[in-house]
């Protein structure tokens, strides 16, 4: 065999192109250094809408007759105190704020729909006039929905709303 000057052997040139084929779709090094991207979780407005329920709800309970609103959510309570939403505590109720110790084997749904209808049975009458606590909360997420963007600003503006106060914090 021998090597002619000047002439590519045959496997290179067949290798050739599929190399730069495959180098032309691989993504840039973007250097040993470089910081990962970081996300912020998904707050879903599912989310947003109970934490301003299930703070109202417990508001409620201090600024008035706790059992005259338990008596007003219904046959729902049962789902509020089967998934551990609400607890009875010395001469009156309280929520559970801390939902990661919440019974959600009863699913999230229903026990939206039951502090929904807690909400729309029993009236927020602290801030001002008396107001129907489904529409405080229809209130809140018309002007604060998809404005923030963490579980802790959201947090933090529910509060501050369900205490009378703008919910801009």
């Amino acid at each position: 065999m021998s090597h002619r000057e000047g002439r590519v052997p045959g496997p290179l040139i067949l290798a050739l192109p599929l190399v730069l084929i495959l180098t032309g779709c691989s993504t840039p090094d973007t250097g040993a250094g470089a910081e990962p991207e970081v996300t912020t979780p998904h707050v879903s407005v599912f989310w947003v809408e109970r934490e301003v329920r299930m703070r109202t709800l417990d508001r409620m309970f201090t600024e008035g007759d706790s059992d005259a609103v338990i008596a007003n959510t219904g046959r729902t309570r049962d789902v509020l105190f089967d998934a551990g939403v609400v607890h009875e505590e010395g001469d009156g109720y309280r929520v559970e704020l801390d939902t990661d110790t919440w019974d959600t084997s009863l699913n999230l749904s229903r026990i939206d729909g039951a502090l929904g209808n807690a909400m729309r049975q029993n009236e927020v009458t602290w801030c001002g006039d008396a107001v129907e606590a489904e529409d405080f909360v229809e209130d809140y997420m018309g002007e604060f929905w998809e404005t923030l963007d963490t579980f802790d600003a959201y947090e933090a503006s529910v509060i501050d709303y369900v205490d009378c106060g703008t919910g801009r914090v």
